[in-house]
């Protein structure tokens, strides 16, 4: 039964509430050697008092309709096949929990095979078939997890393979689901080594909890064993101390308008699912959740809507994927089943009311949104005009995406793997985004930053935002440096969303000024990534055509400009990463890489131009160099048009 470092005899006479008449004469049980009565009285009391049909309802709906893959999924488990970061390893007979099996000993493998997926797989194959080789194969892994990773007495959060406090906090709900699906079908033995682990759980995070989306992760751990399993002498501190922090931090990490602060729309997700959570199981046991979480929650879904682009998904700012809005409003939808606009994003527009505003800035988090409307074909972009933002940040500051007409025109790197290889260098980098490097170096905040706990009220550093009937503007600076000495160069963009101009359909205009105080000679290096299909070169502009006859051009007032696709050295450029099982990590695509010579002060125009149907072709962009000029000069076939900024 000593498995956990946590003793038996400790366990019966100290934490559990012996409060609890049921639970009483434990302690002296115990103190009396007699731990097999002890066990026995324990594991019926869990037994009689945890309600399984209460705690799974919901969440055990769809497995019939997705058996074969539970079923797959099983086998696999059963065999000690365990995928972690993409990658399937089999164990032997014994699983060792602190093995890595990659070929570049990447450390998240045996972190997140320690959040346990596995065990909820078991789970549900044991509710869709009733097979007891589920249950035993569970109780063999949780004792042989409990035996190897013995819980540190007084290790950083960040320190041992199986006790990350992120993995002890995200482990918690699978391991609930786990416990609840297997209560009545392993031994009394099992049961109490599941809740000693579960105390051990419980008091590492209390006592070694850390802060941004990891805080929420471990208190949501917490908060879960206080809530469901209210045996233990703690289990209501924990509670408490769960729901005043997790209050606390809804003002420490969330920005006015809804942004966490990671400023990451994968983890403001990770943020939102565990506020959910919390209340979700508030909801499932029929008791009063504060009040806290429902306002809290609203703002923070309330973001997916106003990111998103015509096919629903976010953009990919610092590290994260393109977000799918519809999933992530639509486990929303559970808590909001009146609200309207999700309902319009959760049904891909059947149903529903479109959000009742187009074009916005989100003033503190500094993402500038431009669209047309909210049907699918509609013209839209983002511009990243944020703060550094507290965690897993990316130099990617004047940032701009396109998507319009059913594709995405103009994307960013997005995110790779938390490794040292060259892509992972790459996506944190600023060559990895539509910005501007200057003489062949990076933005550099990085170098220079610290999170303090008041910059949660700072709105960004936003020159101007305007929209109007037929434009919209946007103007943002960087001016924090280059490079390891920190260059001292000044790049001002300007995004024009020209709506309705002169017989043109949607199309954007970038003005980008630099400025260095040093005049001497330097260059900006403009950056933008395109979509991985046919792309031609011209001198002053570069098309990429989709296949259904959609185009999209980047047109600039000035030359320097090629192409790269899939680059290795002397550095990567040109590349998107693929996230999938296999040998394929990433992929080439065009990159249109424009080098522009100054000295003191320039201006370059670039227009960005969505294409479809008969739409007439912008041949060339006229503008002057000299950053003190506001107009440019558009050339079409037959014509041409005067624009002033």
């Amino acid at each position: 039964m000593e498995t956990t470092r946590l003793s038996d005899l400790r366990f019966f006479t100290e934490c559990i509430d012996t409060a609890v008449p049921a639970l009483a004469e434990l302690p002296e049980l115990a103190r009396d050697g007699n731990f097999a009565e002890a066990v026995r009285r324990f594991a019926a009391y869990v037994r009689d008092t945890l309600n399984p049909e209460v705690y799974l309802a919901g969440e055990r709906e769809g497995i019939e309709t997705r058996a074969d893959t539970v079923r797959a999924c099983a086998e696999r488990v059963f065999g000690h096949t365990f995928i972690s970061c993409r990658v399937p390893y089999t164990f032997g007979k014994e699983i060792d929990w602190e093995f890595n099996p990659t070929y570049n000993g990447y450390e998240e493998w045996p972190w997140q095979l320690n959040r346990h997926p596995e065990w909820k797989m078991l789970a549900e194959y044991y509710l869709l078939t009733g097979d007891r080789k589920a249950a035993e194969e569970w109780e063999e892994q949780l004792i042989s997890w409990t035996k190897q990773a013995q819980v540190p007495e007084n290790a950083s959060p960040y320190a041992t393979v199986c006790w990350r406090t992120i993995e002890a906090g995200i482990r918690i709900a699978p391991w609930t689901y786990t416990f609840h699906a297997f209560l009545h079908a392993v031994s009394d033995d099992a049961v109490v080594i599941f809740c000693k682990s579960l105390w051990e759980h419980a008091w590492r995070l209390r006592n070694f909890n850390t802060k941004n989306n990891w805080l929420i992760m471990e208190l949501h751990g917490l908060a879960r064993i206080g809530h469901v399993f209210p045996f233990f002498r703690e289990s209501a501190a924990w509670l408490e101390y769960s729901m005043t922090r997790l209050k606390e931090e809804l003002d420490v990490q969330v920005y006015p308008d809804g942004m966490q602060n990671e400023l990451s729309v994968s983890y403001h997700s990770v943020v939102v699912n565990n506020y959910m959570g919390i209340l979700d199981m508030y909801r499932r046991t029929g008791k009063t959740a504060p009040d806290f979480l429902e306002k809290g929650l609203l703002s923070l879904n309330d973001v997916y809507v106003k990111l998103s682009a015509p096919d629903l998904h976010t953009p990919a700012p610092n590290d994260s994927g393109r977000v799918d809005a519809v999933r992530e409003l639509r486990k929303a939808m559970r808590l909001y089943p009146d609200n309207e606009v999700y309902r319009y994003i959760v049904t891909e527009r059947k149903e529903g009311t479109p959000p009742p505003y187009g074009s916005l800035l989100m003033p503190y988090g500094g993402a500038a949104i431009f669209r047309t409307g909210w049907e699918p074909d509609a013209v839209w972009a983002y511009m990243d005009m944020s703060p550094f933002g507290a965690g897993h940040q990316h130099e990617d500051k004047l940032n701009v995406t396109v998507f319009a007409y059913g594709h995405e025109m103009l994307h960013e790197a997005g995110v790779f793997d938390y490794d040292r290889s060259e892509m992972r260098k790459y996506v944190l980098s600023t060559r990895a985004h539509n910005t501007a490097r200057i003489d062949g170096m990076d933005q550099n905040r990085r170098a220079r930053y610290h999170w303090e706990p008041e910059d949660i009220r700072k709105p960004c550093d936003t020159a101007y935002f305007v929209s109007e009937p037929h434009r919209d503007t946007a103007e943002s600076t960087y001016d924090e440096g280059y490079g390891p000495d920190f260059l001292d160069v000044k790049h001002t963009r300007r995004f024009l969303f020209c709506k309705d101009e002169q017989g043109l359909p949607p199309f954007f205009v970038v003005i980008d000024r630099f400025d260095s105080p040093d005049h001497v000679p330097h260059y900006a290096e403009l950056l933008w990534h395109l979509e991985n299909v046919p792309t031609t070169l011209d001198r002053y502009s570069v098309t990429s055509r989709f296949e259904d006859g959609t185009a999209f051009s980047v047109i600039s007032s000035m030359g320097g400009i090629s192409i790269v696709k899939g680059q290795k050295t002397p550095e990567f450029q040109g590349w998107f990463p693929v996230h999938g099982v296999g040998d394929v990590e990433h992929y080439g695509v065009p990159t249109i890489r424009q080098t522009v010579p100054f000295v003191g002060v320039v201006r370059v125009v670039t227009v960005l131009y969505p294409q479809c149907a008969d739409f007439p072709q912008i041949k060339a962009v006229e503008a002057s160099a000299d950053p003190s000029e506001t107009g440019f000069t558009l050339y079409l076939p037959g014509r041409k048009i005067e624009i002033t900024e």
